[in-house]
């Protein structure tokens, strides 16, 4: 359809509008009109040709005026107007070359945020090989420092270079061992530092990069002051690097973010636990999982999976090599694999965590997963926490909407809980009893409802409210998102230690987020 048709249409539409009248549609000859009020001024136009279904197009309608609200405030036109691409990309996600798309509200928000967690697992370790690259180049410019300052004091001439890059042990896991030559300072360092280096000419003297022909030179310094020179100049560039990168004192850190629901965004902000650089120990442990359970509104489970990973972060060399004990209570039937630089038959027989080669050692500073467990389950009674919504119209012109919960893995103890319940657009609930707190969440259109803990001290409760509307299925997809300190899988770390049994002091972080939990 050419563009010039589709503008004469758009033009023609307020012309044949009769005020006053309460008709959604409009028919032409050949073209029929579905539009909807969404705000101020404000009209979701659907074209269609007069053959098409109806009631097949006014959903597809209600869809589109309901994406417009999720996405911007449709009370503000200019606020639309800088939304306009987000809102056009919503339109190609549910119609689709001329036809409907099988999409509902929480497809298109998951579609819409294109969020990744393996992107964001993806920074963190970059993030961590930065700042390893940074505590390497201080620590080498230390180091020659100090051969300098020793060289000095015996009168050395040509102190040797033969073993600076070397390591003992060396890393098995995450990226090998470092070799035992000299190598250039710059030749190891990453990308970013070497344009820096180049694009520093101050930084840069032109001593570090005089020619190495050996033509004949007058008054030729001797070969060990040629040595001492060199080596000084390295010194030099590499604390001009460390100042200009602000290198301070080693920090070590390890951060994760998830979304709490990716089938729709929570307004209410989720406090997700961290712990403090301070506490962290040499050792730390961190066991996160991920859980998504799709529930239909009649209690069906549609779909219910949990992922789940053991880590290590290692910052002390001393604890490079350690053993980790864990006990597991496997009620699930949980697929386990463990990291192939683990060993598997010692995993299986005693619980151990530990090397396959006895002289490797586990990387400083950077997460490495060395457990993975996945539960896939179709039993109901599987699912954590369970979630009742019932709608029922009252004849008046009004929908009461009943929500419970009910916690069925007691073992868990779930905080920061909110349960986001879809309303009509524009109208205002009546709570006529709540267990916790709500909130009105106007740019999202729900009805937040928040419970601090549920635990089995309080494994059950429920939210009553009535609203204007008809639309039993406008309450649906109900999402919820949580945090909890325990892992649904029940697995604990019961001791680290060193190969010849001494106790090894740790840190431990549990977390268990959802990835999409709903009632659909």
């Amino acid at each position: 359809m050419p563009r010039t048709r589709i503008e004469g249409l758009l033009a023609s539409f307020p012309k044949l509008m009769v005020p006053g009248q309460q008709h959604t549609t409009i028919e032409t000859e050949t073209i029929r009109y579905v539009y909807q009020p969404i705000g101020e001024e404000m009209y979701a136009v659907l074209i269609t040709s007069r053959q098409n279904n109806i009631v097949q197009d006014m959903d597809t309608l209600h869809l589109i005026a309901r994406a417009v609200a999720d996405i911007c405030d449709v009370n503000d036109q200019q606020g639309v107007i800088l939304r306009g691409f987000d809102i056009l990309t919503a339109f190609e996600e549910i119609i689709s070359q001329g036809s409907r798309d099988k999409i509902d509200l929480a497809k298109l928000r998951t579609i819409m945020e294109m969020e990744s967690h393996e992107e964001k697992i993806q920074d963190i370790i970059d993030r961590n090989k930065e700042r390893e690259a940074k505590q390497e180049l201080k620590r080498k410019a230390k180091m020659f420092e100090e051969q300098r300052r020793l060289a000095t004091k015996h009168g050395l001439a040509e102190p040797s270079l033969g073993g600076i890059g070397s390591e003992s042990g060396g890393s098995i896991l995450g990226g090998g061992r470092m070799g035992g030559s000299y190598e250039p300072l710059l030749s190891r360092e990453p990308e970013t530092i070497r344009s820096f280096a180049s694009a520093s000419p101050a930084a840069l003297s032109s001593s570090s990069f005089a020619s190495n022909a050996r033509g004949m030179k007058l008054g030729r310094k001797p070969k060990g002051a040629d040595a001492m020179g060199a080596m000084r100049n390295e010194i030099d560039l590499s604390q001009n690097l460390a100042e200009q990168l602000n290198i301070s004192e080693p920090v070590l850190g390890y951060s994760s973010s998830h979304s709490v629901a990716a089938a729709a965004p929570i307004a209410a902000a989720v406090a997700m636990p961290t712990m403090a650089l301070a506490d962290m120990k040499a050792v730390h442990v961190q066991i996160e999982e991920h859980i998504t359970a799709i529930v239909n509104r009649d209690g069906g489970l549609e779909q219910m999976e949990v992922k789940g990973d053991l880590s290590l972060i290692v910052t002390d060399e001393t604890c490079s090599v350690v053993q980790v004990g864990v006990a597991t209570n496997d009620s699930h039937n949980a697929q386990i694999k463990t990291h192939p630089k683990i060993d598997k038959k010692k995993f299986l027989s005693d619980s151990l965590i530990a090397l396959k080669d006895a002289s490797g050692s586990f990387p400083l500073s950077l997460p490495i997963g060395v457990l993975k467990w996945r539960i896939v389950s179709s039993n109901e009674d599987d699912i954590p926490l369970t979630i009742n919504c019932w709608p029922s119209p009252n004849g008046s012109g009004s929908v009461d909407v009943n929500i419970e919960y009910e916690l069925n893995d007691t073992r868990l103890e779930l905080d920061n809980v909110v349960v986001s319940i879809p309303i009509p657009h524009g109208a205002q609930p009546s709570v006529s009893d709540v267990d916790g707190a709500y909130d009105v969440n106007r740019t999202r259109g729900t009805l937040d409802w928040e419970i601090p803990t549920i635990d089995a001290s309080n494994k059950n409760g429920s939210l009553d409210f009535s609203i204007p509307g008809n639309d039993a299925g406008a309450f649906f997809p109900v999402v919820v998102s949580f945090v909890c300190k325990k892992p649904y899988y029940d697995i604990a770390v019961t001791s680290v230690t060193t190969p010849d049994g001494q106790e090894v002091d740790f840190s431990q972080l549990v977390l268990l987020v959802p990835d999409q939990y709903a009632v659909i």
